[in-house]
């Protein structure tokens, strides 16, 4: 049995976040499971413990967090909210995956205190800013002025999506989710699929070819002149193809899921302008420190 991640779906407030995880949790293949919050706030009618929160006192949830029992928590409108980590890890323990669907104030914690192997964090975009306050506005729950708060908000959490393994923008909920499954069967999250068949192998495939068919006298040039510089430690043994072609694959598939359709992946000639765009992009001579380091 596969061990189970944790799933972030994160990204500002208005982007969809709930709309592409209520979409998800219809894929019965994906074994996804929605973590429950600790909240000290009241339940409100209808709401049942253990089901909607697990509701407790100020006392007990200040204790949690003296103990470092919660992924992340956040203090909103004199409540405190928060993930209690053990019922997280029973449940990825058991093969599920775990979504966290939250803010990405919430999701840096996460990112920093749970060990990587555990996490796959996806950080969901707005195709632009007009999208997202028409997204806010369309709620019609908010005055303009909360609206606007939110969208200034975005412009400071946008620059931030660096942070996480993958950026998805929404231009469509069937195209954002099928690229969340993509990412799941790419990072071995998925019992019925193998990492081997994602989209990622077959680009990969495609780039090798590309390099193997325009850029090994480059290759070789790059191998002699980084001996000269030293800008390569293990220039003597570095697999100088390899790496290249690792770079450029890395490059093109984070590019593509952020804003692309995953079919691409299998265009020879989508493939070949993407290379020969991202060959401008590599440090070529600092690629063990911003690649491999």
């Amino acid at each position: 049995m596969k061990k189970g991640k944790i799933v972030i779906l994160s990204g500002p407030s208005g982007v969809g976040k709930g709309t592409v995880n209520k979409a998800l949790a219809m894929d019965k293949s994906l074994k996804l499971v929605q973590s429950i919050s600790m909240t000290t706030r009241a339940p409100r009618p209808g709401e049942v413990d253990g089901v909607n929160y697990f509701f407790v006192s100020r006392e007990k949830f200040l204790k949690a967090i003296e103990n470092d029992e919660l992924i992340e928590y956040a203090e909103f409108i004199g409540n405190f909210y928060g993930t209690p980590r053990k019922p997280v890890y029973d449940q990825i323990n058991s093969g599920k995956n775990v979504v966290l669907e939250i803010e990405v104030i919430g999701a840096t914690q996460v990112l920093k205190k749970e060990k990587a192997e555990n996490l796959v964090s996806i950080f969901l975009m707005p195709p632009n800013l007009k999208v997202l306050k028409s997204r806010l506005r369309g709620r019609a729950t908010e005055p303009d002025a909360i609206v606007k708060q939110r969208l200034d908000k975005a412009l400071l959490e946008i620059p931030l999506k660096h942070k996480y393994q993958y950026v998805i923008e929404i231009d469509s909920v069937e195209n954002c989710t099928a690229k969340v499954k993509e990412v799941l069967t790419k990072e071995d999250a998925i019992e019925d699929f193998s990492p081997e068949q994602s989209w990622y192998y077959k680009l990969h495939d495609n780039v090798a070819s590309e390099v193997e068919e325009n850029y090994l006298f480059f290759v070789e040039n790059w191998r002699e002149n980084a001996q000269l510089v030293g800008g390569i430690n293990r220039a003597t043994d570095f697999d100088f193809k390899k790496h290249l072609i690792d770079i450029l694959t890395n490059n093109i598939y984070r590019d593509t899921l952020a804003r692309g359709m995953l079919m691409s992946f299998a265009d020879v000639e989508f493939v070949k302008n993407k290379v020969e765009r991202a060959m401008l992009d590599i440090d070529f001579f600092n690629v063990e420190e911003i690649y491999f380091g």
